[in-house]
């Protein structure tokens, strides 16, 4: 493990594996989780935005400095992470910006209704009336569409994606998860082999919150964990994961069997790394090497298209929209 890899592994143990044992608490874990805010701001890339209100949650609409005069090649649907319990489009503020200019895309991300108050289907759910309100007022062919996600983000854009049939809605060109937690069941050999080198999480943890966001779902119900659904009906996959994490053989597992339903997999575990490290990328070569094989894959699976189309938001009826001032 390099120095710098090193360093983060023991900032992040100070800041959340030392707390990983006390009883889950919402208010503690929202409250906690994307400080200090000082921090986000000094990495968050310059970045121009603005919050939609739709009927049930609101959208964050990203959009990269100068678009007007270099025009924005495709569009993305980001699903933040924070175990279904916590963060926002806020905390993840610093990766999405950097995808956005990076990817030169059209980024929306829902700000998705969290357990415990809002339990299995709320989140899902929300991530696909935000692709309906993306289909309706962005104008792109879903094929130049690429979906992302993060933890528990990247098991929700599963999730929805594999609900797109049934919802009556085209699927994606193609996702992008990074860490995704997508067995709520923690079967996974990992979450007791990795018990000690993750940097973040103890298996108690998860198992605790999978239950607030299951509600009255069963774990295995493959609405709720996307690693027991049918797979086949999935875009291709690109799937990154560290082999220290809890969730590594969420990733490991769903790899295999989306490659045994015929769907498209590129599939990458780097050793030593934090869970989600890609929020590092002005730190770790790791995250910048992540990143870097994620817009490869956007680039071939969604081709850049000359003028992105930007809604216009002011003129959508039952919509809420403001411009923040910073």
């Amino acid at each position: 493990m390099h120095l710098r890899l090193r360093l983060a592994d023991l900032a992040i143990r100070w800041r959340f594996k030392r707390h990983a044992h006390r009883p889950v608490d919402v208010t503690w874990a929202r409250t906690r989780i994307g400080r200090p805010l000082w921090m986000r701001r000094v990495v968050t890339p310059r970045i121009e935005r603005e919050v939609v209100r739709l009927d049930t949650h609101e959208v964050e609409v990203l959009r990269p400095p100068g678009h007007a005069s270099a025009p924005l090649e495709r569009a993305v649907l980001y699903v933040h992470g924070g175990g279904y319990i916590a963060c926002s489009p806020s905390t993840h503020r610093p990766l999405t910006a950097r995808l956005a200019r990076e990817w030169r895309a059209l980024t929306v991300v829902p700000d998705y209704r969290l357990a415990p108050e809002h339990p299995f289907p709320a989140g899902r759910d929300d991530v696909l009336r935000t692709w309906r309100w993306m289909l309706e007022h962005v104008g792109l062919d879903p094929a130049e569409v690429v979906w992302a996600g993060d933890s528990a983000g990247g098991g929700l854009a599963l999730a929805a994606a594999l609900a797109c049939d049934e919802a009556g809605l085209p699927r994606p060109a193609a996702i992008v998860a990074f860490s995704p937690w997508a067995d709520l069941a923690c079967t996974g050999a990992s979450l007791q082999e990795n018990a000690h080198r993750c940097a973040m999480f103890v298996p108690a943890q998860l198992e605790a919150v999978a239950r607030l966001y299951a509600g009255d779902a069963s774990p295995n119900d493959p609405g709720v964990s996307p690693l027991h659904a049918s797979l086949e009906s999935l875009p291709p996959l690109l799937l990154h994961v560290g082999t220290d994490e809890l969730l590594r053989d969420d990733t490991v597992r769903l790899a295999a069997r989306a490659r045994d339903a015929g769907v498209p997999v590129e599939y990458r575990a780097w050793p030593g790394v934090p869970h989600v490290w890609q929020f590092l990328a002005g730190f770790l070569p790791e995250a910048r090497e992540s990143l870097d094989l994620a817009e490869a894959f956007v680039r071939r699976h969604a081709p850049a298209r000359t003028g992105v189309g930007v809604p216009d938001t002011t003129r959508i009826a039952g919509t809420e929209t403001r411009v923040p001032h910073a």
